[in-house]
Order: C-alpha cells, then structure tokens, then sequence
C-alpha cells in the first residue's frame, strides 16, 4: 500500500490541471486533493511572494485553513521548486512559498506557481 501511495503522490507532482486531483488511496471518509495552481505574483520586485494568507484574501477560500503539503513549480516549464538550485526563504505548507531575490547567488528567482494539499471535504472545486 505504501508502493501504491508512493506512485500515486509521485503521479500527482507531474500533473498539471485545474481540477481537483485525488492522490491515491485514502481513507474514503476523508480524501486529500491537490488545489488548483495559483501565482499571485512575480518575481520582479523583491521576489516571488506566494504566501498562503495572501492566497487566501485574494482566492477566498479555495485553499483549507492547514494545508498537508505544498508543490512549487516554475510558471513556464512546470521544474520543481527544489530542482531549480534557488535558495528559499519560505517553503512551507501552512505559511506558502517566498523566493527572494537578494537570497540568489546570480540572477533573480524564477516565477513559481504552488498548489496545496487538503482534505478534499473541507474545500470546494
């Protein structure tokens, strides 16, 4: 079963969609889903400020209160967060996604997108 779910959150990192995306096996009473994709901003000021409480305001809750998990990707070629050799400031489920430009080595940070785990009751499509 570990496998199986293992597969399954591996599947749900390379899809891109605007739905609801179900990760695999779960308890049926109470599924997780991925959330749409959202970027909010872009990374020509300061950096790239994706911020859950920003998020929040401006999508009026399409994202649950504690998100399980968060994924970043860049906007044009969907590459993981984490494989971009960026330095982040913040990079946590329950807080959302800071890049900062003056934190990067050379250039500025890319344009991220993120996308939030929840408990699939808790929000609508």
């Amino acid at each position: 079963m570990i496998k199986l779910l293992s597969v399954a959150i591996v599947a749900a990192l390379f899809l891109e969609s605007h739905q609801w995306i179900p990760i695999g096996p779960t308890d049926p009473e109470d599924p997780v889903c991925w959330t749409d994709w959202f970027d909010r901003d872009n990374p020509s000021g300061s950096g790239d400020w994706e911020l859950l409480k920003d998020l929040k305001k401006e999508i009026h809750g399409n994202i649950c209160e504690y998100p399980l998990h968060i994924k970043v990707v860049t906007t044009d070629t969907m590459t993981p967060a984490i494989s971009t050799g960026q330095t982040f400031y913040t990079f946590h489920p329950t807080q959302g996604f800071v890049c900062r430009n003056k934190d990067q080595s050379k250039d500025m940070c890319r344009d991220y997108k993120v996308s939030f785990l929840c408990p699939c009751r808790l929000v609508e499509p």
